[in-house]
């Protein structure tokens, strides 16, 4: 007897993944700012001793692909810094209108080059963007007497899974 095998589908299809690079992030409040530095592989931040600060990265995303509005379905961030400078929040925006608020995090290591659970972020549904995407992060410098390393963190990139 021949067993037949057949594929599920995914539910929808991907219709594009739009990335940023990080050399586009910025902060918030950039006099909480020690140092930045802007490489080629992308922007590392060094944060004053006691502080949070806000680094925003900007997304111009299509409004129409193949005669269909594309829905957001996830965002991946990609970052490199120590557990001196966790991020500490992950917001979503629609231009002015928040799409999801991931709060109460404490990520940090390497994910820099690869996808993994901690650098990837979830929409409940899957939303049309009217505006442009904005990924707001949150990162937490706290004082630390005598730890080093410096508290820092480094951007690399940020991409958008948009399906139809």
């Amino acid at each position: 007897m021949k067993i037949a095998r057949t594929r599920t589908p995914l539910a929808t299809p991907l219709k594009a993944l739009i990335s940023a690079h990080g050399n586009v992030a910025i902060p918030e409040y950039p006099d909480r700012i020690e140092e930045v530095s802007r490489k080629g592989w992308g922007t590392t931040f060094w944060g004053k001793d006691s502080t949070t600060n806000w680094f925003h990265l900007p997304f111009t995303v299509p409004t129409v692909l193949d005669d269909a509005k594309p829905k957001l379905t996830k965002v991946f961030l990609f970052f490199h810094n120590t557990s001196r400078s966790p991020i500490i929040s992950v917001h979503l925006y629609d231009g002015p209108k928040l799409l999801r608020a991931f709060d109460d995090l404490s990520l940090f290591g390497d994910h820099g080059g690869v996808t993994t659970q901690a650098n990837t972020f979830h929409l409940k549904k899957p939303v049309e963007l009217a505006f442009g995407l904005g990924i707001s992060v949150n990162v937490s410098f706290p004082f630390d007497a005598g730890v080093k390393p410096p508290r820092w963190i480094l951007f690399t990139s940020a991409m958008a899974e948009f399906r139809s």
